[in-house]
């Protein structure tokens, strides 16, 4: 039998937590990495993109695509990567139309007038975005099978329950 004095035990039982520790980080590594699914941006081009610099339209599109396989991804992003320019544009618009109203609301003198025309700017910036947006996506969705446009339709009620 061995034995071990106090203060070997007390520096055995630091070993211990720290293995302890060690191994349970290395297996979240392991579990995070199993499940781990792509970054909002990722199906925006072939590489990784930093997805703070994306319109925040091609992230809501990259989650509708997520599900498809990836021949039909691609193809599908093609499509929709064909609009990249008008899609930009009108974001961009969207959000200096947002950034007119958060600058009227924050006037003084407060000038209720200049907020309402900020406000329905927004709306006529909403429209065109989401023209441009339905045209990309109609047109993308037009070029694929059945099954991936079924697939792309049962990926937007899954985003509607969350």
């Amino acid at each position: 039998m061995v034995t071990l004095d106090a203060r070997t035990g007390k520096w055995v039982l630091l070993a211990l937590v720290v293995s302890l520790g060690l191994n349970l980080f290395v297996g979240g590594l392991v579990v995070g990495g199993r499940f781990h699914h792509p970054p909002p941006g990722a199906f925006l081009h072939e590489r990784h993109v930093d997805a703070k610099n994306e319109p925040r339209v091609f992230l809501f599109v990259n989650r509708m695509a997520r599900e498809l396989p990836p021949d039909e991804r691609r193809n599908f992003m093609t499509v929709v990567n064909g609009y990249r320019g008008e899609l930009t544009e009108a974001d961009r618009n969207l959000r200096d139309a947002r950034k007119r109203v958060r600058e009227a609301m924050a006037a003084e003198p407060f000038d209720r007038a200049a907020l309402e025309n900020a406000f329905a700017d927004v709306r006529v910036r909403f429209d065109d975005l989401q023209k441009v947006l339905h045209g990309a996506l109609a047109d993308a969705a037009s070029r694929l099978p059945p099954d991936a446009r079924q697939r792309l339709a049962q990926q937007d009620s899954k985003d509607r329950r969350r």
